[in-house]
């Protein structure tokens, strides 16, 4: 489902939280509230970075900052 309640966001459906919008900084945020839900989470600063760093042929990870950094 694309539009949940917060009630609804962690439950076993859901395969990942995308966070939409360029307004927010969650770099700092995000981390944390994967390991609380257990779910990864993506905002779209940190998969537009992600998506420059390997379209420069860059594949370094960072530590600390969420699992599509870490990971991927």
């Amino acid at each position: 489902a694309l539009h949940r309640q917060p009630e609804q966001t962690a439950t076993d459906d859901v395969d990942a939280i995308v966070q939409c919008g360029t307004n927010l900084s969650t770099l700092d945020l995000f981390p944390t509230l994967e390991h609380l839900l257990q779910k990864p989470l993506v905002p779209i600063n940190v998969a537009t970075i992600w998506h420059a760093l390997r379209a420069c042929g860059i594949d370094d990870k960072v530590t600390g900052k969420g699992r599509l950094l870490e990971e991927f």
